[in-house]
């Protein structure tokens, strides 16, 4: 299994907080470097890219001065950073055929476990499944996730992790989309606002990779 961490977005609904949300700093860390600890931790993950853009010099200059890129466990791919779902694709061409992990930065609770949980759902029989929260779950911690998914007659919001088999995904076709649900403080702290951040910060939390 590869790992895409998705790091060269606008971040528009932040950026008047901060030039580059992956490089907040929480527990005395950027965010991204909690994402990249716990993938580095997983026992499922056998290599690290990372995308990014000019929208991240920053970001992109810490990657490329990090331990992990100079041993070449992490590989960075540069992108247009126009939009997530162009960049997506043409990066998940570039692994084809391999079954990728994609996350995104900003999720600096996920530990290796929670990776890994996840990771084993694959059973290698679809193109894509990706992890929903339920709208209630996500509405209780007051954090204003981006992306709502309606399945039947109940609302869910996305938590920015999917895995993809690039074997079975072709430029200009749709991809059929399955969901697991999974409702865990972890994968809802994806930051996307200043109150995501603040309310992340104020959070007495003992961070275990």
């Amino acid at each position: 299994m590869l790992a895409l961490i998705m790091c060269g977005g606008k971040g528009e609904r932040i950026k008047d907080y901060c030039s580059e949300k992956a490089m907040l700093r929480f527990n005395n860390k950027p965010l991204i470097e909690h994402t990249l600890k716990s993938l580095e931790c997983s026992k499922l993950v056998d290599r690290i890219y990372a995308a990014t853009s000019s929208n991240a010099k920053i970001t992109s200059e810490f990657l490329k001065s990090h331990s992990y890129y100079i041993s070449g466990f992490l590989e960075i791919i540069e992108t247009s950073g126009i939009n997530y779902s162009n960049d997506l694709t043409n990066i998940l061409e570039k692994l084809r055929p391999h079954v990728v992990f994609v996350m995104p930065s900003d999720t600096p609770l996920i530990s290796s476990e929670l990776i890994d949980t996840i990771i084993s759902t694959w059973n290698g029989d679809k193109q894509c499944i990706s992890v929903l929260m339920e709208k209630e779950f996500i509405m209780r911690l007051e954090l204003k996730p981006t992306l709502s998914v309606k399945l039947g007659n109940k609302e869910y919001f996305h938590s920015g992790i999917t895995i993809f088999d690039c074997s079975k995904i072709q430029r200009g076709k749709s991809v059929k989309e399955h969901y697991i649900i999974l409702n865990d403080e972890r994968l809802a702290y994806n930051i996307n606002t200043k109150k995501d951040f603040l309310l992340l910060s104020s959070k007495k939390i003992n961070q275990e990779y």
